[in-house]
Parts: C-alpha cells; structure tokens; sequence
C-alpha cells in the first residue's frame, strides 16, 4: 500500500523533531540525473519559493528541482492527478483542496512527527506551505482615490471592468462584503440557502464587467495590461509589479484582507521517488522555510494606509471546514452559473 509505503520512509526520515536543520536535508544526497517535479500556480511567488526552498535544498543535497504550473483541483487536473501521467514530486495546493483530495485517494498521507502531540492526525494528507493575502487591488494611473468593495460594484461611477476569481472561494466571501455583510458573518450567512442566494444575486449585478481569472499571475496581468480597472490581486503579486517601478503605480484595499494559506502535497500517482519527495517536502515545511516564505509573500500595509489611530485588523481567513464541506455544491453552482451567462 502506498501509505504504508510513505509510513515508512517518513518515519526514517523524519525520526528528529521538525524543523529539518541543514544536516538532516544533506544526508537525503542523490545522485541522479532526474529533477524533482514540483507544481505550483503562476505568479512571483515562484522566484520567491526558488530562492528560499529549492535553492538551498538543491545545494545541500545536489538534487534538482524544476518547477511546472498548474492550477488547483480543476477537472482536468483530477484526471491528471489520477491516471499518473504526471510525474510530480510535491503539488502546492490550497489547504481545503489538500483535504478533499486526500479522502479521495489522490494525494499520499503524511504520519505525525516526533514533534506533534500523540493525538495528531496519522493521516494528514498536506503539511503547511505558505499563506496568500487577496485584496482590492487597482491601477493608480487609471484611478486615483483609494476605493471600496461598494466601488468595485458601482460600474455607474467608475466604469470599467472588474478581475475576480473564477472559484465561489474568495469570490462568493466578496460578493456578501460588497454586500454590507460584516466579515464575522460570512460563513453563517453563506452556509444558508437564502445566504448563498444572496451573495449569487449580488455577483449577477456585476456579471456583464466581470474578467475571470484562474492564477495569480493571470490576476495581475489584467491589471498591468489594462484589462481591468480594479481586480482581487495577491498583495506579494502588487509588491512584485511595483519592485520594477520608480515610483508605486498598484495599490491595494489593505482591509480586509482575504487569506488563503496553502499546503504541499504528495500525489499518490506521481514520482516514484518517494524518498527524495518526502525529503522535499519535509524541507518546505519545515518552519524556517514556512516564515522566510511568508516574511516575504505576507505584506506589510505600507504608512499611508494605517489608520490614524490604532491598528489594522488581521487578514480574514478563508474557512477551511466551511469549504471542505460545501465545495462541492457550491462548486457545482457556481460552474453552472459561469456557463449560463
């Protein structure tokens, strides 16, 4: 069985606590030619996750590294993930997708570590990655105030298009913020039939100037190449764009902020080195590697945008056990809806 299989090599490798400290990775040294495969979504986090994770993991073990793209749990990619004609080591995943993909058979499971409490979860199937905040973000060349949620619905007053995600996650908990729903109610109000109703009847108000994205990368391209006046953007997407410039000509909505925090993943159907996968993974996981990734990809909210007095509420985090619950209805909705209009 291949979990009893990943039992094993986990329990060998990681029989010390995590964090892996450098002599750990650089007993895991391999020799051969074949890079390891690691998918991950478009976007800067790329270069990001290359020089604090695959770089130095490269170099202590002499294993290659090459990175491929995908995005998320689409159906194309279930069968991909499926009938093992990939050959990735380590798939970046948000941390709802990790769960469902695991209950179905197509990611490998990870036992608890010497670390974790003795009631840990022996079946895990994603160790945490990284963190993403999504924000209102908008082109300050094209529009100088500093909007709101109720502006990126008023087409009336500010014409132009809007970016948003073509996924119900984010985009359904937008549509109720628009909607004057406070953010503490957002699961209670979406987890309700009239709820639901209410957040798809606020999105068909916007539907006709809506441009859909999939990516990171493919948010930030509708705002570089004028696609769209406003758009949900990743915040460490908005600092690459800007790093380049002279001057800041992106800006972001810094609440609330929406964050999505992601997992690494071994499919059950994808390198036949579980080994060197496993080492990998434990790598990235390991929780030096988690706060150099988010030291970075988590943004500060630049001077201009704290408040006067007091501080800036934390990110908003997406309910993990709302969407493990419901994604799959909501999904099937919101699919239909996309292809009916």
């Amino acid at each position: 069985m291949p979990g009893r299989l990943l039992a094993g090599l986990t329990a060998a490798l990681l029989s010390t606590a995590c964090p892996v400290q450098k002599s750990d990775a650089a007993q895991v040294r391999h020799s051969g030619a074949e890079p390891l495969v690691v998918a991950t979504q478009a976007g800067s986090l790329n270069s990001t996750l290359n020089d604090v994770v695959w770089k130095p993991f490269s170099q202590l073990t002499h294993q290659k590294v090459r990175t491929t793209r995908w995005s998320d749990l689409t159906d194309a990619n279930y069968s991909l993930l499926r009938s093992g004609k990939q050959n990735w080591s380590l798939v970046l995943i948000e941390d709802d997708d990790a769960e469902t993909g695991c209950t179905e058979g197509l990611f490998l499971p990870f036992p608890a570590t010497a670390s974790e409490s003795s009631n840990a979860d022996p079946a895990r199937c994603g160790v945490p990655a990284l963190s993403l905040d999504y924000a209102l973000s908008w082109d300050s060349s094209r529009f100088g105030n500093t909007p709101t949620w109720r502006d990126f619905w008023d087409v009336a007053r500010h014409p132009g298009k809007r970016g948003l995600r073509a996924d119900p996650r984010i985009t359904l908990e937008i549509a109720l913020l628009a909607d004057g729903v406070p953010r503490d109610a957002i699961y209670n109000v979406l987890g309700s039939p009239t709820g639901l109703d209410r957040a798809f009847r606020r999105l068909a108000q916007l539907r006709p100037y809506i441009v859909w994205w999939t990516s990171p990368a493919e948010a930030m391209h509708i705002l570089t190449k004028g696609a769209a006046l406003m758009s949900v953007t990743p915040t460490s997407e908005i600092a690459a764009a800007n790093a380049g410039l002279p001057t800041p000509r992106f800006r972001n909505l810094w609440f609330p902020l929406l964050r999505v925090n992601y997992d690494w993943v071994i499919p059950a159907n994808g390198s036949r080195d579980l080994t060197s996968a496993l080492a990998l993974a434990t790598w990235a996981a390991a929780s030096q590697q988690q706060s150099a990734l988010n030291a970075q990809l988590i943004t500060p909210a630049p001077e201009w945008a704290q408040p006067r007095v007091g501080v800036l509420p934390p990110a908003f985090p997406l309910n993990v056990d709302f969407w493990r619950r419901n994604l799959p209805a909501i999904k099937t909705r919101f699919d239909q809806w996309l292809s009916q209009h």
